[in-house]
C-alpha cells in the first residue's frame, strides 16, 4: 500500500468507523455491561429471598423477579444460578472467585487495623491489571466514569465552558488522609464517598426496597458540579481510587504513544482528553486510563498503543519506523 493510499484511508477513518471507533464500542460495551451487572445482582438476590420465603405472589408482582423466575424455574437447582454472582464492583463474588477493588481492601484493613492475607489476595487481579494496563478500571469498567462522561457530553451540547481547575495532587492527599482517618477512627472512610460503590449500593436499595439514600443525592450533586463548574472534577482532582490506580499504573506496560512524524498538531486529541492531558506532545503520565478517546479523535493515526517501558523523560513519543500499531 502506497503512502498516499495509506493517508487516504486514515483521513476516511475520521468519518468512517475505524480502529478508534471499534475501541470505543468495546469500551462502552464493558461500561454498560458493568451497569447491567449492578442491576442484575440485587435482582437475583431479591428473587432468591422471595423464593426461599415461598412468596410466589411477591415474585409475580414484579416484572424483574418474574422474568428471573421464568428463566430459572425449569432448572434442577435454580439457586445455583441466582447465587452465582454477589456483591458489586467494590467486592464481587463470581462462583468461588472473589475480586475486590484495591481501595476496598486498604479501606477495610485500615479500619480493622488488622492485615487479612486472604482479603489482600482478592485484590490481586485488579492490581496486576493496573500494573500491566494502567488505570483501566477508571476508563473501562467504572460505572461512574460512564455517567461522568455523559456529563461532559451535556457540557458540550449546552455550550457550558466554565472549568474551574484544582491541584491534581489533591486526590493523593485525600487517599493518604483517608487511610489515616480510617485507622484512627476505626471506620471505612472511602466506602462512603467512592462513586462506584455508591452507585452499586443505591441500585441495591432502589431495586430491593424502592428507595434511595443520601448517596444518590451526593452523586447527583457531584455530577451537577462537573457539568456546571469543573469538568471531570471528581476523577481528576478528588477520587482516592483514581489516585491509587494512578500509582499502580505509573509504570504500566501497555502505553498510548505518539508517532511524532505522523502528528499534524491539530489538537483534536487534547480537546477530547477527559483528564486534561497532552497527548499531542506524548505527555500521558500516570493519569492516563488508556480510554482511547484521543485515538478515536486522531485523524492521521498518530496515536497508537504499544507495549514497552515508561520512558525516562516521561514522554511517550516514537518515530514512525519504531511504532507498533495495535
Amino acid at each position: 500500500m502506497t503512502e498516499r493510499v495509506r493517508r487516504y484511508w486514515r483521513r476516511r477513518n475520521r468519518h468512517w468507523p475505524g480502529r478508534g471507533f471499534r475501541l470505543q464500542v468495546a469500551r462502552r460495551t464493558l461500561q454498560v455491561g458493568v451497569l447491567v451487572l449492578l442491576v442484575v445482582i440485587p435482582t437475583l438476590s431479591l428473587y432468591d429471598n422471595l423464593r426461599n420465603q415461598r412468596d410466589e405472589v411477591g415474585i409475580e408482582a414484579r416484572w424483574d423477579t418474574s422474568l428471573v423466575h421464568q428463566l430459572v424455574e425449569d432448572l434442577d437447582d435454580p439457586s445455583r444460578v441466582t447465587q452465582s454472582v454477589r456483591g458489586s464492583v467494590w467486592t464481587l463474588k463470581v462462583g468461588e472467585l472473589v475480586i475486590s477493588d484495591p481501595l476496598a481492601v486498604i479501606d477495610f484493613i485500615g479500619a480493622a487495623r488488622v492485615i487479612f492475607d486472604h482479603f489482600l489476595i482478592t485484590a490481586l487481579i485488579p492490581v496486576l491489571a493496573s500494573l500491566l494496563l494502567g488505570r483501566v478500571f477508571c476508563g473501562w469498567l467504572c460505572p461512574a466514569d460512564l455517567l461522568f462522561e455523559l456529563g461532559t457530553k451535556i457540557r458540550g451540547w449546552t455550550g457550558i465552558e466554565t472549568d474551574v481547575g484544582f491541584a491534581r495532587i489533591t486526590k493523593f492527599a485525600i487517599l493518604a488522609l483517608g487511610l489515616v482517618a480510617g485507622v484512627v477512627l476505626g471506620t471505612q472512610i472511602f466506602a462512603e464517598i467512592y462513586p462506584p460503590r455508591i452507585i452499586g449500593g443505591e441500585l441495591y436499595l432502589w431495586i430491593t426496597f424502592g428507595v434511595v439514600s443520601a448517596g444518590a443525592w451526593f452523586f447527583l450533586a457531584l455530577l451537577a458540579f462537573e457539568i456546571f463548574v469543573s469538568r471531570r472534577f471528581w476523577c481528576r482532582y478528588i477520587c482516592p481510587g483514581g489516585a491509587l490506580y494512578s500509582l499502580l499504573g505509573r509504570w504500566r506496560i501497555l502505553r498510548l504513544t505518539l508517532v511524532a512524524q505522523e502528528c499534524t498538531d491539530c489538537t483534536r486529541c487534547n480537546a477530547v482528553c477527559e483528564f486534561g492531558l497532552d497527548p499531542m506532545r506524548g505527555r500521558f503520565g500516570q493519569e492516563c486510563n488508556n480510554c482511547g478517546l484521543c485515538v478515536r479523535a486522531c485523524a492521521p493515526g498518530a496515536l497508537v498503543y504499544r507495549v514497552g517501558l515508561r520512558p525516562r523523560d516521561g514522554r511517550d513519543v516514537l518515530p514512525a519506523a519504531e511504532a507498533q500499531v495495535s
